[in-house]
């Protein structure tokens, strides 16, 4: 089981494109689940070391995994852990897979895909959904640290950018 669904990316702020529900008559729905979650499953542990420690990532990984072989297992302090957690890993998902969106990996090396309608290059993008990642996430912190969970993370997790990565 992981942190986020696909769901976190069907409206919204982080909308993306195509994704919806695979029930839907949407032709790739499934593929585009199938990156979406690719991307979740990626990033999560490097998420979640960053945000809580090694600690706390084993905890919540180990949890994820209890719920996912018991969806009726929960463990109250761990469930609110994450649910705090859910927002930001969302934001950090799609700024991850934006940052590869508009690329795509040869043997000659990366070339910028091709598409009818015209692409903008996403850095406008990137930076506001990574600055309002940071926002949740000292809003996280600043929870955590309230209510006694050991949370370590990583400066860069609550560092602005823009877009001249200065």
């Amino acid at each position: 089981m992981n942190l986020i669904d696909c769901s976190y990316f069907y409206v919204g702020p982080l909308q993306i494109m195509n994704a919806h529900p695979i029930d839907d008559l949407d032709n790739n729905a499934a593929e585009v689940q199938e990156a979406i979650t690719g991307y979740i499953e990626h990033y999560q542990h490097e998420f979640l070391l960053k945000m809580v420690g090694k600690d706390l990532a084993a905890e919540v990984t180990a949890y994820l995994a209890a719920r996912g072989e018991d969806e009726n297992y929960t463990d109250e302090r761990v469930e609110t852990l994450c649910e705090q957690l859910r927002p930001s890993f969302a934001h950090y998902v799609y700024f991850k897979l934006v940052g590869d969106v508009n690329q795509t990996m040869t043997i000659t090396g990366l070339m910028k895909l091709k598409s009818a309608n015209e692409n903008q290059p996403p850095r406008q993008r990137m930076v506001k959904v990574w600055n309002d990642m940071v926002q949740l996430n000292k809003q996280f912190i600043e929870w955590a640290e309230a209510s006694d969970y050991d949370v370590f993370y990583h400066v860069e997790m609550i560092t602005p950018i823009n877009q001249y990565n200065l």
